[in-house]
């Protein structure tokens, strides 16, 4: 089992709970460090000197935590990627989330905070569990599969990888107004190590989509994480070809995973990617 460390960042007035967590999260044999945050901080220095990579980052935001606005955030968020750095939001009371981390999925340990507290370790005790090098390209699809299931994917059609694509998936949503509409995704999911999720791979993914008019939008699911040159590509598709494209990069699979441990059991468990 690899070494995971985990790095709890926090606010001055908020360090009493961090301590707590810490002492939480190390009865389950992680490696936890605090980090007291200031209103100036330099993140990106931050991510440089304190953090190691492959690590989990878990932000304690709170209504003190005015350190999170700073003009470099975006390109430290962008950093951390880089260096596959699971950043996790964790939200202490009823705070204003900042902008910047708006998209990414957090924990709750607001009120019930014992309750919130007990399902909070029992779910970051996982990190340590999560090695995508255990997993083989088809178990690694059946775990995107049943995840995008449990998140409220339907009508999937897996079909035999042609052309890079696995295959289409389904979401249904509400709009503003309360219509039910759905959206229909070309699926590609990529296992680092057996193929990256490169640019050509990406633009490959979006032409098929805006070839097969039943298709709305893309969808990548890899372990790995992009370059900056196709996050740049990615964020202009819609306008280069009309296609939206989602990426769920390495760091967004493991806070993911982190919310479903059930997947974490039964895709981990051993040492050679076989289900338990």
């Amino acid at each position: 089992m690899k070494k995971t460390n985990v790095f709890i960042s926090y606010a001055t007035p908020d360090q009493a709970v961090a301590k707590i967590l810490m002492e939480a999260l190390s009865s389950k044999g992680l490696d936890v460090s605090l980090s007291e945050l200031s209103a100036n901080i330099n993140w990106i220095e931050f991510n440089r000197t304190t953090l190691s990579a492959n690590a989990y980052l878990i932000l304690l935001l709170s209504k003190s935590t005015n350190f999170c606005c700073n003009h470099d955030i975006e390109v430290a968020l962008r950093e951390l990627q880089f260096r596959d750095i699971t950043l996790i939001p964790v939200l202490l009371d009823d705070c204003d989330i900042p902008l910047s981390l708006t998209s990414y999925q957090h924990f709750d340990l607001r009120n019930p905070v014992e309750e919130n507290l007990e399902k909070l370790v029992d779910a970051l005790k996982n990190t340590s569990e999560i090695d995508f090098e255990k997993l083989s390209s088809p178990i690694f699809e059946q775990l995107v599969v049943e995840l995008l299931q449990k998140l409220g994917f339907i009508n999937l059609q897996m079909e035999e990888k042609n052309n890079g694509i696995n295959g289409v998936v389904e979401f249904r949503h509400k709009d503003p107004f309360g219509a039910e509409t759905r959206d229909i995704y070309a699926l590609e999911t990529k296992l680092y190590r057996e193929s990256r999720a490169d640019l050509r791979s990406i633009r490959k993914l979006a032409l098929h989509a805006k070839s097969n008019s039943n298709i709305d939008k893309a969808l990548v699911v890899t372990d790995g994480n992009l370059t900056s040159v196709a996050l740049d590509w990615v964020n202009d598709a819609p306008k280069v070809t009309g296609v939206p494209i989602r990426v769920v990069d390495g760091t967004e699979l493991k806070r993911l995973l982190l919310q479903n441990t059930d997947l974490v059991s039964k895709y981990f468990a051993t040492s050679n990617g076989v289900i338990r």
